[in-house]
């Protein structure tokens, strides 16, 4: 009784504290605390001769490795109880981590002999109207040095600093996250109230059916969630055209055009045949949903893609474990009408699960969390900082947040609705990221006509293409003369990667006469890795020197169309494909129960209440935020270049169906 009675308090806070934050008191206090962690830099004025002045020194390093950090802009302040201080000196660390920084003793007052502070700034980069850079800076760490220093020369020594640490006990390279000093990285005040207002029309929808179960556990009903809902794309298309969303042709789009669009195998002995397959006998299932192994058939005639065969094959109810016997696998054909859409909906389950799990969290997320920190750890003076800090800004932010309500043990999206224990969710995680990798990468070719993602990914590639080799020819010299950062950050790469494990994407299948239609998107294990200390690692290095080759600048081209490929198009299109995916119960979800074959109406094969109502509002919540877009450019961070490249294919991209205006900026959802 005590834990219900929690449970409703619990969501009674959660509709208080979004109404509390969305409202114009709320709003205004975010807008407050943004504009205090700005500070204004000083340019430092001497009225005296150097020899006259006093001098502090010292070197800092990170806190994680010892490893110098460079080129981090300093002030050096007298510390006063009470007041901001006093400013007395300007400095930046070397390559080494070195600094000297001048100051008047004299600026500390008359007669007061200056308590020293060191203030490390860390500066972002916006453009103002005219295309001029602009930047805003922040108060990163204080150092606190001795108090009523007088002699002439003070050296703070050697100082670590906990600036943008990797997290020490975790597999994957990710930030740590301390109580004391927060976030590096703070969500743009735009962002942020643009999540209160996504959640402020949803929390209390989720809160009341919540609340209603706990109460009466057999209410609401499926179809009362479903219609306290916004309708997603799957309702308006059959309120347009009753029963279009379970057709064929339907399934066929999203198979290739989804949230998960998947990677086809085709027939080694018919080029017309084709076929993409989930797998789950590696994995250990939960006790409470269905796993099923599955395989979609399909053909080519006259240039579409035609669905022929579903094969399921599922675990018997106490088969868990990994590599439990399953049951005999049973194929079913257009011609079985029910149990034909029963088989496309358990596929569809299948592909929504892995979509979530593998397409969003980790190829998005977790993956570009390991360039996020080295990006940010390392690119100070070089260009290429221009090209990478508007899209890795906010990520690790957002993949805190990811990490609770998509993968948590407890409360996770993935973990609670779907049909893995969360060790084996960890366990793909581990696998999938032990392949991922830039180099070589590039998208996947078009089977059909209709294969418009393929098609809309393939001249995005060819948009960075051409904004990068433009930026790059426009800042040669500087990217050259600043390479040092690049083999820097190159190294916290490599030393931070996961060791490279050889595998088949996670949930296909191994057979004899189907091979992968296309090749671009997957492992490339003929291209040499590197390997420290005794293990081969995943990610593989842009440089291994501080002055570039031809092939180093080439390198570093296709790293940055990677990272930004990923974190712009490729999470906008999953992310935003949740709600067309998962917003309609009966069409779709992460799981089914108690046998997944029958009636699309029977709640007892669909998600339980909780578990609806959560999945419906997660997936409305994460497609409601819309801030952080590359044309809109709400922050003033995106290089012009990027912009009129983008702008000057819009029509290209409308030809196939798709606004680049919903191209966003960033991972911040």
């Amino acid at each position: 009784m005590m834990s219900d009675f929690k449970k409703i308090v619990d969501e009674v806070k959660q509709v208080l504290g979004i109404k509390v934050a969305d409202s114009a008191l709320g709003k205004k206090k975010a807008e407050k605390n943004a504009k205090k962690s700005i500070f204004q830099r000083h340019e430092q004025k001497f009225d005296k001769p150097l020899e006259q002045l006093h001098k502090a020194t010292g070197k800092l390093v990170f806190g994680d490795t010892n490893k110098p950090l460079h080129s981090i802009e300093l002030e050096l302040w007298d510390r006063d109880i009470g007041t901001p201080g006093d400013y007395l000196g300007t400095g930046i660390t070397d390559y080494n981590g070195q600094f000297t920084i001048y100051y008047d003793p004299a600026k500390a007052g008359f007669l007061d002999a200056p308590d020293l502070e060191l203030r490390l700034l860390e500066n972002r980069i916006s453009f103002d109207r005219d295309n001029q850079q602009v930047s805003t800076y922040r108060i990163a760490y204080i150092i606190k040095g001795q108090d009523n220093v007088k002699e002439k020369a003070y050296d703070f020594g050697t100082c670590t600093v906990p600036y943008w640490l990797y997290k020490p006990d975790s597999h994957f390279a990710r930030l740590f996250f301390s109580e004391l000093e927060g976030t590096p990285d703070d969500y743009s005040v735009g962002r942020t109230l643009q999540g209160y207002d996504a959640a402020s029309g949803l929390v209390p929808i989720k809160a009341k059916h919540v609340i209603t179960n706990t109460l009466h556990p057999d209410q609401p009903t499926l179809p009362e969630i479903q219609a306290a809902y916004p309708p997603n794309l799957t309702i308006k298309l059959d309120q347009k055209n009753p029963g279009y969303s379970r057709s064929d042709e339907y399934f066929v789009s999203r198979v290739l055009n989804g949230m998960n669009p998947c990677l086809m195998k085709r027939n080694k002995h018919n080029p017309n045949l084709f076929k993409t397959a989930f797998n789950w006998d590696n994995y250990e299932k939960d006790d409470d949903h269905d796993l099923n192994n599955v395989e979609a058939f399909f053909e080519l005639k006259g240039g579409k893609l035609v669905p022929t065969a579903i094969t399921v094959q599922s675990r018997y109810p106490d088969s868990y474990l990994p590599h439990s016997r399953l049951k005999d696998p049973v194929t079913y054909t257009p011609k079985d009408e029910e149990k034909w859409l029963q088989a496309k909906r358990i596929f569809r389950t299948n592909s929504f699960f892995a979509a979530e799990m593998i397409e969003h969290y980790i190829k998005a997320h977790l993956q570009m969390e390991q360039y996020t920190i080295a990006v940010f750890r390392n690119l100070r003076k070089n260009p290429v900082r221009l090209i990478l800090s508007p899209h890795v800004k906010s990520l690790v932010n957002i993949n805190q947040r990811a990490d609770e309500v998509l993968v948590s043990p407890t409360i996770g999206l993935v973990t609670t609705n779907g049909p893995l224990i969360p060790a084996s969710v960890v366990q793909i995680c581990k696998e999938s990221m032990a392949t991922y990798d830039w180099k070589g990468w590039k998208p996947r070719q078009p089977i059909c006509e209709s294969h418009t993602f393929a098609k809309i990914t393939n001249l995005y590639w060819q948009v960075l293409t051409e904004y990068i080799d433009a930026f790059f020819e426009d800042y040669q010299e500087e990217i050259v003369k600043e390479w040092g950062e690049i083999h820097r950050l190159s190294d916290d790469i490599i030393e931070h990667s996961v060791a490279y494990q050889p595998s088949q994407p996670c949930g296909s299948s191994l057979d004899n006469d189907y091979d992968w239609y296309d090749y671009n998107e997957l492992d490339k294990p003929d291209i040499p890795r590197t390997t420290v200390n005794g293990k081969i690692k995943a990610t593989r290095p842009i440089t291994n020197s501080d002055k570039p080759s031809a092939e180093d600048i080439q390198n570093l081209k296709e790293f940055c169309r990677y990272v930004v490929f990923f974190i712009t198009l490729w999470h906008s299109w999953v992310n935003d494909s949740q709600a067309d995916e998962g917003g309609e119960i009966f069409y779709n979800s992460l799981a089914l129960r108690n046998g997944s074959f029958g009636n699309e109406n029977d709640p007892s094969i669909a998600p339980n209440i909780l578990e609806s109502t959560n999945l419906i509002y997660m997936v409305n919540v994460l497609t409601a935020i819309k801030y952080g877009y590359i044309l809109k450019n709400e922050d003033d961070d995106i290089p012009e270049k990027f912009r009129t490249t983008l702008a000057s294919y819009k029509q290209k991209f409308a030809d196939l169906g798709y606004d680049v205006g919903n191209i966003r900026a960033l991972i911040n959802v």
